[in-house]
């Protein structure tokens, strides 16, 4: 892949196709500043980007947690000279005892909790991995940061999480409700984020068809029907730096992102960006738990003014509906996983769907 197709440095407005929203984060930025702050998934596209600018706002410590060795080892090096200097922990989400030494020696007062699995397809065929790391790890997670009195614990969600077609996307939609379960009986504030596709991340579309191009293949799209939301990877951080430093607790955050974009209007954007012509497309088809498009919230929900211009707050009428389900869903999902078998993926989606 050549240096000029390195998704991270194509220029985001003209794959995007507007300008890219600017937040003020003055306030959020004041309310940061200084803390002690803990990053799980540290060493992921997001989880770097975010590193580098909690740095800027110089922080009391800056704890960066991955399981990867290899991706913390490279964000070590992208980060070094920095003061102060980032504390690099080697540990899986789903370690209690790990977690419990993180929270007990470090007393984190900001929570990013970005670490999770993301790959529908993988999500699909292997449901017990993004249920034990995407729900129960981020249960335990958030049972600790309200023990420790965390001043306030941001989760990435994802458009994915409305009205899950998969696996995936139910495991997110049930780690929202276990943030805001937690936040019920914790003094901080726990705010979700709900992310769309975001430019420039490892293992996305935008990375798989620079590699075909490099290649001279043909670029390969599920169908050309499909859409989907997108938003910058500064845009991503900017909104997480918003939801801890203002989002009100058991709140669910959005970036106003625009209309969503066809995937083959995005493949040709790239082509432009590349100097080349139409791109030659390659139909592969749609894979389990795939949909043609996304939504931003569910029949139950609506979009309200957020903390912020150009920021979205999901708002229900039933709110407490879901939360009182949520127990027996989840011990229906313990139960299923204990029984792991072809029909877990079908189950996770129809506890995820069967919430109010």
């Amino acid at each position: 892949m050549s240096e000029r197709c390195d998704p991270g440095r194509l220029p985001a407005e003209q794959l995007l196709g507007r300008p890219e929203v600017e937040l003020p984060l003055e306030r959020a930025v004041a309310a940061l500043r200084g803390r002690r702050v803990l990053v799980t998934g540290a060493g992921g596209s997001v989880g770097s980007a975010l590193a580098a600018r909690l740095l800027a706002l110089e922080p009391a410590a800056l704890l960066l947690l991955d399981s990867h060795e290899a991706s913390l080892f490279q964000l070590q090096r992208h980060l070094r000279p920095a003061r102060p200097t980032p504390t690099l922990l080697l540990g899986d989400v789903r370690n209690r005892a790990k977690l419990q030494t993180v929270f007990h020696q470090h007393q984190p007062e900001i929570v990013f909790h970005l670490a999770a699995y993301k790959h529908v397809h993988f999500g699909e065929t292997q449901p017990d991995e993004s249920i034990a790391v995407n729900v129960l790890a981020t249960d335990a997670l958030a049972e600790l940061a309200a023990q420790h009195d965390v001043v306030a614990l941001v989760y990435t969600s994802s458009d994915k999480a409305v009205q899950p077609s998969g696996a995936y996307g139910a495991t997110k939609r049930l780690a929202e409700l276990v943030v805001q379960a937690r936040g019920r009986r914790a003094r901080g504030r726990f705010v979700v984020v709900r992310f769309v596709n975001v430019l420039g991340t490892r293992g996305s579309v935008i990375e798989t068809w620079c590699e075909q191009l490099a290649a001279g293949q043909p670029v390969t799209i599920t169908d050309p029907a499909m859409t989907r939301y997108w938003m910058s990877m500064a845009e991503a951080t900017a909104l997480l730096l918003a939801a801890a430093g203002l989002g009100d607790n058991g709140s669910i955050l959005l970036l106003d992102v625009g209309a969503p974009v066809p995937v083959v209007t995005l493949a040709e954007r790239l082509c432009a960006l590349l100097g080349r012509g139409a791109p030659a497309l390659e139909v592969v088809g749609r894979r389990p738990g795939e949909r043609l498009a996304e939504a931003l919230v569910s029949p139950h929900e609506r979009l309200v003014p957020g903390p912020l211009p150009q920021t979205w707050r999901v708002a229900r009428d039933d709110a407490e509906a879901p939360l009182r389900a949520l127990p027996a869903a989840l011990a229906a999902l313990r139960g299923a996983l204990d029984a792991t078998g072809p029909e877990l993926a079908s189950r996770l989606v129809a506890l995820a769907r069967e919430l109010p």
